[in-house]
């Protein structure tokens, strides 16, 4: 039975590819969700953000729409993408997951031979279909957490933008995941795959399909050493990870070196200003002496104080040290793992840093105090890539299944999209950052401007029905901006939800609103933009509802 065909294919969210250019893929999303669930809940909700939905399942398929509008404007396709969407529930830590259905290797122009291709990408690089009878990509989002719905990047605090969740779903899909087997070592079939084709270890000195099983099982533990060496990727990382920032210590000499740190959401950030000086031992006098759970009485005033995580809140810690005179708090993982975890909390009166490092880097401190740190900035190396500029890779240790390998290391600065956790800094309405530069690397022609191997493209607004209308503004940039694609993807939206002209026209009057007040767009991009809304006329709209 087709994809077409298929008896789950219960709707279609973005049946109509509307305002794309020439070569862009068609992403075709089909909900397999039932009546009254997931993308058809029913529950009745007020437009938010941009999004003109007044069901909360509306409001699902038109950021789901958005999403595919804006990934298909800058991936050149013939054949179109059929993803499957759905809600489920996922447990507590899990938003969503998505990837490739089927994998290709050895077919009709593939770059390289005896490797596998996700679905997607093969089709593309093919032209033909060479899963008919199955969706090029599997997703689905959790039913338990409570999403923001809006396109504006304008998330309240507790909540998900669930815009950020299906970009970075959609991003596996296409082919930002390997096949592998980290914690056996083991190749799908025995077969390396194209992502892994590029994923180098530094301290060995060997691709992964240079490995044997052991040494791969050894590189996906190897935290901080293992690289995705594409030629795009790295381009893309120096012209959008910022400067490399340790965290060093100084002496004693047993102990000097940079370290993995992580981070927390309350206090001041981390800076050359505010974090440099000795380190003394934090000490309560009651329970766990370590674990700064109650007042510290040791002598830190003026110092930072090295405190074990453990029994308390990390902002409770924090708050103890301040109070008794510290000018900074290193907390010291009680777990063995790393890279070191970040943590949450809330406490607006803390106005010192906080650093958490792991067990291992906490037992070394503690033996040779006195340590003197400091954090630095080094303008020569990018942060999150190694000394060559090649973005590194998550590989935790212990390893994570579904998520080491196949995302970008944690320690990126700026986040990215594809790191294995949402965060609050992402603007995936007009940002991909390097997602699409690995994706060139791979295997897809990019409609995008500079590092990329095809000529950009300018978004058009439109209908399927009438000739495109050129705004004039780049598809995407070399910097991972795409202004371009979030006019066509706004074009979607507002064509899929408008009953009338218009209705048609407040909405893009609204994108472009957003897009301008954002800085995404000049007064001049933007005038254009509504300039070719205006050529749409009531019979050019095709609400789905």
């Amino acid at each position: 039975m087709s994809k077409l065909r298929n008896a789950l294919a219960v709707a279609m969210l973005a049946a109509l590819a509307a305002a794309s250019s020439a070569q862009a893929a068609d992403i075709i999303l089909v909900n397999l969700d039932g009546a009254a669930e997931g993308y058809n809940d029913t529950t009745v909700v007020a437009p938010v953000g941009g999004n003109p939905g007044t069901t909360r399942g509306q409001q699902r398929q038109f950021v789901a729409a958005y999403a595919a509008q804006l990934w298909g404007s800058i991936l050149q396709s013939q054949q179109p993408i059929y993803i499957a969407a759905q809600f489920n529930p996922l447990g507590p830590s899990v938003l969503g997951s998505a990837g490739s259905q089927t994998v290709h290797a050895n077919f009709t122009n593939a770059p390289v031979t005896n490797v596998w291709y996700n679905a997607a990408l093969a089709d593309a690089i093919s032209g033909i279909d060479l899963a008919p009878t199955s969706f090029d990509i599997g997703s689905q989002y959790s039913s338990d957490f409570p999403f923001y719905y809006g396109l504006d990047d304008n998330t309240p605090a507790g909540q998900i933008n669930f815009l950020d969740v299906v970009m970075h779903e959609f991003g596996h899909g296409l082919g930002f995941q390997n096949f592998e087997n980290e914690a056996a070592g083991t190749f799908l079939s025995g077969r390396p795959d194209i992502y892994s084709v590029f994923t180098y270890d530094n301290t060995t000195g060997k691709y992964w399909t240079q490995m044997t099983v052991a040494e791969r099982q050894a590189s996906a533990l190897n935290y901080g050493n293992v690289v995705f060496t594409g030629p795009n990727a790295k381009a893309g990382a120096a012209l959008i990870l910022d400067d490399r920032k340790d965290f060093r210590v100084l002496s004693p000499a047993p102990v000097a070196g940079n370290y993995a740190f992580g981070s927390v959401n309350f206090g001041p950030l981390i800076s050359t200003t505010n974090f440099n000086g000795s380190v003394v031992l934090g000490t309560d006098s009651v329970g766990t002496a370590g674990d700064g759970c109650e007042p510290i009485t040791s002598s830190v005033a003026g110092k930072i104080a090295l405190i074990d995580r453990g029994s308390c809140a990390i902002a409770v810690k924090t708050k103890n040290a301040q109070n008794a005179g510290a000018i900074g708090v290193i907390i010291a993982n009680n777990a063995a793992q790393n890279p070191p975890p970040n943590f949450s909390g809330v406490d607006a009166t803390i106005t010192i840093p906080t650093v958490v490092v792991t067990q291992a880097a906490g037992t070394s401190f503690k033996a040779n105090l006195p340590v003197t740190v400091s954090y630095v900035v080094d303008t020569t190396k990018l942060h999150g890539a190694d000394d060559q500029g090649r973005p590194r890779l998550f590989m935790p240790n212990p390893v994570q299944g579904g998520s080491s390998g196949s995302h970008y290391d944690t320690a990126a600065a700026p986040n990215l999209l594809m790191e294995p956790a949402i965060n609050d800094s992402l603007y995936s309405a007009a940002n991909l950052d390097i997602t699409p530069h690995l994706l060139a690397d791979i295997g897809w022609q990019i409609n995008a401007v500079g590092v990329f191997p095809v000529a950009p493209g300018n978004a058009k607004v439109g209908s399927p029905s009438v000739p495109d209308c050129d705004t004039g503004v780049p598809i995407a940039s070399q910097s991972g901006m795409f202004t371009g694609g979030s006019i066509q993807a706004s074009n979607e939206v507002c064509l899929l939800s408008a009953q009338t002209r218009s209705g048609y026209y407040s909405c893009m009057d609204a994108a472009r609103d957003r897009l301008v007040s954002s800085g995404l767009l000049t007064t001049l991009q933007g005038g254009k933009m509504m300039t070719c809304a205006k050529r749409v006329q009531s019979h050019q709209i095709f609400p789905i509802f």
